[in-house]
């Protein structure tokens, strides 16, 4: 019994060490690198040319005559942009009626409740900001370049009486 207790340490010497052997042989592979020693990569990101870019936008309208006291609900699309925040800004530039409701791409302008019996026309504005930023890799290093375009659609509502 003796001699097993011997041989046991010197076992599981053996064993630990195998297993080294075995892990520091790993790590090779049977695939043929495609890239030569000398050859170098260099991961790119394509770059949007927004100087030939300009935003698409459209407004939908409920209606565009309406009566006093009326509302008329705006709905804004712009095609999509890669990479970029949009911002809405609805304008009142006439100030008749009352714009509310101008949560990003929606708004809700109201006409007056009493009418002086003219009719008027409302002129509103939607100008849309999209603001990119686009960050591409090169052998140089990392190139960031922030882009802004923007567009402005008026809308035209008639109040009659």
């Amino acid at each position: 019994m003796i001699k097993i207790l011997r041989i046991t340490p010197v076992l599981a010497h053996m064993v630990l060490l195998t297993i080294a052997l075995c892990l520091l042989s790993c790590g090779g592979s049977s695939v043929e690198n495609p890239l030569g020693e000398s050859e170098e990569t260099y991961n790119t990101v394509t770059q949007v040319d927004m100087e030939n870019q300009s935003l698409n936008v459209k407004v939908e309208v409920s209606k565009d005559t309406v009566q006093a006291g009326e509302t008329v609900n705006m709905t804004a699309t712009v095609d999509e942009l890669r990479g970029s925040n949009i911002i809405f800004n609805w304008i009142n530039t006439t100030d008749y009626g009352t714009l509310t409701a101008t949560d990003e791409n929606k708004a809700i302008w109201s006409a007056p409740e009493k009418s002086d019996g003219v009719v008027k026309v409302e002129v509103l504005q939607l100008v849309v900001t999209a603001i990119s930023q686009i960050v591409s890799v090169q052998s140089s290093g990392v190139d960031t370049d922030t882009e802004v375009l923007t567009s402005t659609k008026t809308i035209l509502l008639t109040v009659t009486n």
